[in-house]
């Protein structure tokens, strides 16, 4: 993930985080999955992943986010079954850290960042987790 992008992210999450924090806190509390996901896209591609939760246009944001959760990206293979067990070790606590997969024209990767500061955490395996 470019520089850039990453920073556009993270002004975008400032504005929505306690949103998300939200969203992902209802998925985990109705025992929906443990493991809440947010696809943040950066361009306009056409994805069926999650639910929109969050448009860009309605936000001035440049991220558009959908809500999801770890069964549905192993359900429609994005986490395959060789990787189920690297991504949930890598996973952070999600009161504590929002886990945002990052999609754009040029790549996707996973990115966690903390709801009570701005700084993003990027698995350390990541070659594991795609």
């Amino acid at each position: 993930m470019n520089k850039e992008q990453l920073d556009l992210l993270q002004k975008d999450f400032i504005v929505c985080k306690n949103y998300l924090r939200k969203v992902a806190s209802t998925l985990v509390d109705e025992g929906i999955s443990k493991y809440p996901i947010f696809v943040a896209l950066f361009d306009e591609t056409d994805i069926d992943i999650g639910i929109p939760i969050l448009r860009k246009e309605e936000l001035g944001t440049s991220y558009t986010f959908h809500a999801s959760h770890f069964e549905d990206f192993t359900n429609k293979n994005i986490v395959i079954e060789e990787k189920r067990a690297a991504f949930m070790e890598n996973f952070k606590d999600p009161k504590l850290f929002c886990c945002i997969f990052v999609v754009s024209y040029e790549e996707s990767n996973f990115v966690f960042i903390p709801y009570d500061n701005e700084v993003t955490w990027e698995p350390t395996q990541r070659e594991l987790l795609n």
